[in-house]
């Protein structure tokens, strides 16, 4: 039986708040991180088969309300490539992709 709760899960995001400093700048935005099942995130985390930059890029597919300056940031490869070329803020994203994976959010 295939359960179509689970099938809606292909095409899910995260929505994932992140709110922290590096080298004294602040960065506030709402990460969108891709949903992928168990086996994806094996391979992603393997201890030869990945980078902290390769999980980002694959998980990380947009944000809301990334602010630089008083303006407004769209999500784009440039971008998100410039910020990657610093290796704190790699890490802070990566870990974010991988820990958003295994949040669960409870309902009443």
């Amino acid at each position: 039986m295939k359960l179509k709760k689970l099938e809606q899960l292909k095409d899910a995001t995260i929505h994932a708040p992140l709110h922290f400093e590096y080298g004294g700048v602040e960065f506030k935005f709402t990460a969108h991180i891709k949903l992928v099942p168990d086996t994806d995130i094996e391979k992603l985390t393997g201890p030869h088969s990945t980078t902290d930059k390769t999980i980002v890029e694959q998980l990380l597919v947009g944000w809301d309300d990334f602010v630089d300056e008083g303006k407004s940031i769209p999500f784009s490869k440039d971008v998100l490539d410039e910020m990657l070329g610093f290796g704190g803020i790699t890490g802070r994203l990566s870990t974010e992709c991988i820990n958003a994976q295994y949040r669960v959010q409870e309902k009443n």
